[in-house]
């Protein structure tokens, strides 16, 4: 018999202190590469199917999902987060921020902000523009909302559909240490990324440690608890999923406490938001 806090929270995500736990016992660290995703979360199995894919190999990764897609699939919002990664903003129609006024970056960045908000995520601390373009006032907008630009140095090509899968596996061999790598888990037929990066995983994924940016890690330190915890549960953990673990943890009353406040990146109302909501 365990509880809930012993059963489904650190079943579903164990998987991810793996690699941790032997990088602890190296003596050699491994080199450090930061894989993101952009345009998601999918509106197909992409973004599930790579959350499985990333919690096989225990890597970590940030997702630059767009509020339009963060409105429409909440419950992958909550997964990406449920399996240790990070979310950064994406705007919230995939705009060319450059051609847009500084009402109209604005209104971008917080829209998306608010979906990923509405969908139990953390305020947002660092975007990527889509198209990588950003101008002045791009700039000055994400810092007034507390956000960090976020570039990268290996692109996969993946947006093109003239791209074929071997060209994705091919980029990848690019990565060193450091390597900020970017691919799409969005909006939909991502097929060829799942596939590209299944592959060099099976290859690659021991040589490095794949972390979330630290630029974009959830807002303060939260401590999740069970209100259920005196309800038990028997559960044969060896048989489960990671998703069923997830989707068991969903159907539990779970609140989040805010621990270490930063006054100067809170948005109005978010530790009463994070002490009444239930997920």
């Amino acid at each position: 018999m365990y509880t809930i806090i012993k059963t489904l929270l650190l079943a579903a995500l164990s998987f991810n202190s793996v690699s941790t736990l032997h990088a602890q016992q190296s003596t050699h660290p491994k080199p450090v590469v930061y894989l993101t995703f952009d345009d998601g979360p999918s509106a197909d199995s992409a973004t599930d199917d790579l959350l499985e894919l990333l919690g096989r190999h225990g890597a970590h990764a940030t997702f630059f999902v767009t509020g339009q897609r963060a409105k429409s699939a909440p419950g992958k919002i909550a997964s990406i987060l449920y399996a240790g990664h990070a979310i950064g903003n994406h705007s919230h129609t995939h705009a060319v921020l450059t051609g847009e006024t500084i009402d109209g970056i604005k209104t971008e960045f917080k829209k998306a902000s608010e979906a990923v908000l509405a969908a139990g995520g953390p305020p947002l601390t660092c975007y990527r523009a889509p198209f990588g373009l950003v101008n002045n006032a791009v700039l000055n907008v994400g810092r007034s909302l507390g956000m960090s630009l976020v570039k990268w140095s290996v692109d996969t090509r993946d947006w093109s559909p003239l791209v074929e899968q071997r060209l994705i596996t091919r980029s990848l061999d690019a990565i060193e240490a450091g390597s900020v790598v970017l691919m799409h888990d969005g909006p939909t037929r991502r097929g060829k990324t799942v596939a590209a990066l299944t592959e060099w995983l099976e290859v690659n994924a021991s040589r490095y440690e794949f972390k979330a940016l630290p630029e974009c890690k959830p807002y303060g330190t939260s401590e999740v608890f069970a209100n259920a915890d005196e309800q038990e549960v028997d559960l044969p953990l060896e048989q489960e999923s990671i998703q069923s673990l997830l989707e068991k943890l969903r159907s539990y009353r779970i609140t989040l406490q805010v621990d270490e406040v930063e006054p100067d990146r809170a948005v109005p109302g978010f530790q009463e938001r994070l002490s009444s909501n239930v997920y």
